[in-house]
């Protein structure tokens, strides 16, 4: 039943009151989830209900819906631990926003909704819509903002990094994509531990990310690629500034940047399709120097299990393979919020891969 907005604090304190626990209740942030579209509505929801669980607060949906004439209005509920016999441990608010006028009135009343006293989180789901001004005006307020870029398109990493600039730390930007990455980043960065293989550092001079493209998205590269591939350019000092692309005749697209001393450096990039990989995944990369190789893949037997490898002068690193999780949303959703402080290497990579993929990133 949809109520009108102020009635939504009298209606939750009523449901407090019909629990065993009244209305003393913790409440350790402010999570506002924002759907663009309804078709974003059941992942939302079905990511809301597990963090809950762990982390009491209140939650604020916000669903945007076509059509006229323009109004919000609120429905309320309690969200229930269904492992303790349904305890009641946060506020479930949903917001139906009718309109495009409405939209412009979702920063005001969420400012009447939000927890006093608490942290903000903003988790916008979905892709950013070109040419509306809501999740900008949303992060304004929040303490973090939480974005999964592998739903965006590649000319919206350059708009992410530019608002990471021009908060100026007001805000904390995270990304579920980046999350998505440890695994990856972490079997590359072990290869380093080697003395022998981080001897090879300052000669690598070519990278390769195989990918699973998105469906029905004709881009070179995913945005899980881009992102990975600026976190190697960091990381080894490649200039990712004016890239000079081109494609293969096999369908590859290979962008050639400078390292730190003037050397050419390639980064190639090839679509894959992988079954059992989700959409816009990461299924193998590979760094090359002159004598040495390094690889990290998912097995050809099981996506879920990840093997890496490397051979070169001085050294030979024996196949080893680790069974990761399966993708999970919300554990991604709690990782992404879990340190709320800037993550500069994150930072430094987004905008090395906003400025990577620039010159193929589709115009609005």
């Amino acid at each position: 039943m949809n109520i009108p907005l102020g009635e939504v604090d009298r209606t939750l304190a009523r449901l407090w009151a019909d629990t065993a626990k009244g209305d003393a209740h913790a409440s350790t942030s402010t999570l506002v989830v924002c759907c663009a579209t309804p078709d974003e509505l059941p992942r939302a929801r079905a990511a809301i209900a597990p963090f809950v669980t762990t982390r009491p607060c209140r939650t604020v949906t916000v669903v945007c819906y076509p059509g006229a004439p323009p109004a919000i209005t609120a429905r309320v509920a309690l969200h229930a631990n269904t492992l303790r016999d349904a305890e009641p441990v946060g506020d479930d608010i949903e917001l139906d926003v009718r309109g495009a006028e409405a939209r412009t009135w979702v920063p005001s009343t969420l400012l009447g909704l939000r927890k006093p006293d608490v942290p903000l989180y903003v988790w916008w789901v979905g892709d950013l819509p070109d040419n509306d001004r809501l999740f900008d005006h949303l992060v304004e307020e929040a303490d973090v903002a939480a974005v999964h870029s592998c739903d965006m398109d590649l000319r919206d990493l350059e708009q992410l990094s530019r608002l990471i600039e021009l908060s100026q730390g007001a805000y904390v930007m995270t990304d579920l994509n980046w999350v998505r990455l440890r695994a990856w980043q972490e079997l590359t960065a072990r290869f380093f531990d080697d003395p022998a293989a981080r001897a090879h550092t300052r000669a690598m001079r070519e990278l390769t990310v195989r990918f699973t493209p998105r469906e029905n998205v004709v881009e070179p590269l995913s945005t899980q690629a881009a992102l990975f591939a600026g976190w190697i350019a960091t990381c080894l000092g490649w200039d990712t500034h004016n890239p000079r692309w081109s494609v293969s005749t096999d369908g590859s697209s290979t962008a050639t940047l400078k390292q730190g001393e003037g050397e050419a450096v390639t980064v190639r990039f090839i679509a894959e399709e992988r079954e059992g990989v989700y959409p816009g995944a990461i299924h193998l990369v590979g760094l090359a120097a002159p004598q040495a190789h390094f690889e990290v893949a998912r097995s050809s037997d099981d996506p879920l299990v990840i093997c890496w490898s490397g051979e070169g002068e001085g050294l030979l690193i024996p196949s080893q393979c680790l069974r990761i999780g399966t993708p999970d949303e919300p554990k991604m959703l709690a990782r992404a919020l879990e340190r709320p402080s800037r993550d500069t290497v994150f930072e430094r990579s987004l905008a090395a891969a906003a400025r990577l993929v620039a010159p193929v990133a589709p115009k609005a």
